[in-house]
């Protein structure tokens, strides 16, 4: 995931990357000015938070879809991403 602190991906960017597996990491940024965001998978709910380490009410949460943001403008301490398991309509009808 890159976070960049102008809209239309411009402006001072960071890199995060899940590391360890953890399913729902906590990342501090670097800039608590939002602007954009690409992601590398659409199958993830994207939350920022205006507190470092991902405490208290949310500042903004994206759902799963498009895998870049292109005009977010929200101030941010910490971002929190967590993976969205895909359901299968088709086994879930076999299945009826």
């Amino acid at each position: 995931m890159q976070i960049y602190s102008r809209p239309d991906s411009k402006g001072a960017v960071q890199t995060i990357r899940a590391a360890n597996g953890a399913t729902s990491p906590c990342w501090n940024l670097a800039s608590k000015r939002v602007g954009s965001y690409d992601l590398n998978d659409p199958l993830i709910k994207v939350t920022f938070y205006r507190s470092l380490d991902c405490k208290g009410a949310p500042s903004a949460t994206f759902p799963q879809g498009p895998v870049s943001r292109s005009h977010v403008m929200i101030k941010a301490k910490s971002v929190s991403i967590t993976k969205v398991k895909a359901i299968s309509l088709r086994d879930h009808h076999d299945n009826l």
